[in-house]
């Protein structure tokens, strides 16, 4: 039953992590696309309220990456330094290497 559950759960993830890419490449070839627009009404400009929306949002996907880079970063070098580190801390014996010691 749990593993019904996790596989919905990564199934939803991997639909939404799709979206955001598509939304990330659609957005910013959209606003490649309209780079050189010109208009005279640039309060009423349809083009020109995308492109805005388009621009925050990406700020917003670029701030919310640079956070979990500055969080998840940090913790994986403290994981990997301490997993190597232990490889180095734990002695071999006859015990750990279940060497049967017969007298």
């Amino acid at each position: 039953m749990r593993g019904i559950k996790d596989s919905k759960l990564k199934i939803a993830a991997g639909i939404i992590v799709m979206m955001m890419l598509l939304y990330i490449i659609f957005s910013t070839f959209f606003i490649s696309l309209e780079a050189n627009h010109h208009c005279e009404d640039e309060e009423n400009c349809p083009i020109c309220v995308c492109m805005q929306i388009c621009q925050n949002t990406l700020h917003q996907i670029s701030d919310t990456a640079l956070t979990c880079v500055a969080v998840f970063v940090p913790a994986l070098l403290v994981l990997g330094v301490s997993f190597t580190a232990s490889l180095y801390l734990i002695k071999e014996t006859p015990v750990t290497n279940k060497i049967r010691l017969n007298n």
